[in-house]
């Protein structure tokens, strides 16, 4: 009976563990996460797709479709970010299909990688680090 019992103890820690961990790592979709800041800079047209927090390495990622060709999306981000108080640090084309800007505003460190889908649907993932 006292093995039984510790088994099932040690079930429940293990449980309970697992909810602990389930909660630095919180996926979503559909909703910018709260760990946005509310100034950033989102498509007014764009659909968001899936959303990660990651707690435990300070990081929030989301990705938007955005019904614009590659160079429209690129553009839209430059501006805003740039027009909103964050400060682009590098922009570059990394082939035809894909754009990466990088950027940062006080401790908060970011990236935008941009990717065509076709003709006029473009995909931007956004990647946040908070200290």
């Amino acid at each position: 009976m006292a093995v039984l019992c510790a088994a099932v103890v040690g079930a429940c820690g293990d449980d309970a563990t697992a909810t602990v961990a389930a909660g630095d790592v919180v996926f979503g979709e559909g909703e910018i996460p709260a760990t946005v800041p509310s100034d950033f800079p989102v498509p007014a047209a764009g659909v968001i797709g899936t959303t990660v927090i990651d707690r435990i390495n300070h990081k929030t990622e989301f990705n938007v479709q955005i019904p614009v060709d590659l160079i429209s999306a690129v553009q839209f981000f430059e501006l805003e970010l740039v027009s909103r108080g964050y400060v682009v640090t590098r922009s570059e084309a990394l082939s035809e299909q894909n754009w990466r800007i990088a950027f940062r505003q006080g401790e908060l460190i970011g990236e935008v990688v941009v990717n065509t889908l076709g003709d006029e649907v473009s995909q931007a993932v956004v990647t946040l680090n908070v200290a």
